[in-house]
Formats: C-alpha cells, structure tokens, sequence
C-alpha cells in the first residue's frame, strides 16, 4: 500500500505535468480551478496532506482530464477514440470562447468531415 506522502508525491507530480503541457502558470489552473493560488502551491510541493475529492475533481475539470489521471489510480482501458477526444479538448479549449453561433457551426462542420471520412 502506497504511503500518504508517496499518493501526495504522485499527484503533486501530475499536476505539474498536466499543468505544463496546457503551458499555465500555478496562477492560471487555480483562477479556472477556482481554488486560491496558496492551495495549489501546497498541492504541487506535496508533502503529507493529499487534497480533498473536490479540489482534485476541480483540478481535473479545469485540466480536461480525468480523475484517474491526476490520482494515479488504475482506470479501465480508454479507447483510441476517447484518448484523441480528450487531447483535441485539451489542445483546443479556446474553442469555448466562441459564440454559440461559431461553436455550432464547427460542430456541423465536423459532422460533415465525419461523414466523408472513410472509416479505418
């Protein structure tokens, strides 16, 4: 059974690689966390204490991942699909910035390139 320092470690570590890789600042993922900036701060140091299910699943939703991925929890297979799902949201999240208008002529648009794709 892993310590409560090694599960403190472990997250504190996914957090900053998962924060890196949306290129934020510590400020950046606790402004759309909603969590204080000291929070997130301790959270990354590690230490002893391991954040609450809520902070976690804040930090999960702000990074567009799941929980599992933050935690280090053995999670189910993920299929190939989910995983460039996941990446495309990660990558493009700008896209919410959009007007409605905009967001739903994209997804029309990407209805269509579906369609004509050719399936693998």
């Amino acid at each position: 059974m892993i310590s409560k320092t090694e599960q403190a470690q472990k997250i504190s570590n996914a957090i900053k690689k998962l924060r890196s890789e949306v290129d934020w600042n510590q400020a950046r993922l606790a402004q759309e966390a909603g969590i204080s900036g000291a929070a997130l701060s301790k959270i990354e140091k590690g230490g002893e204490r391991i954040p609450t299910i809520v902070v976690l699943r804040k930090l999960s939703a702000a990074l567009k991942v799941p929980l599992h991925e933050i935690t280090g929890e053995d999670f189910a297979e993920t299929s190939e699909t989910d995983v460039r799902s996941r990446e495309f949201y990660r990558k493009w999240d700008v896209l919410d910035d959009l007007s409605v208008e905009d967001q739903d002529r994209l997804r029309d648009m990407a209805v269509r390139l579906k369609e004509i794709t050719p399936k693998e």
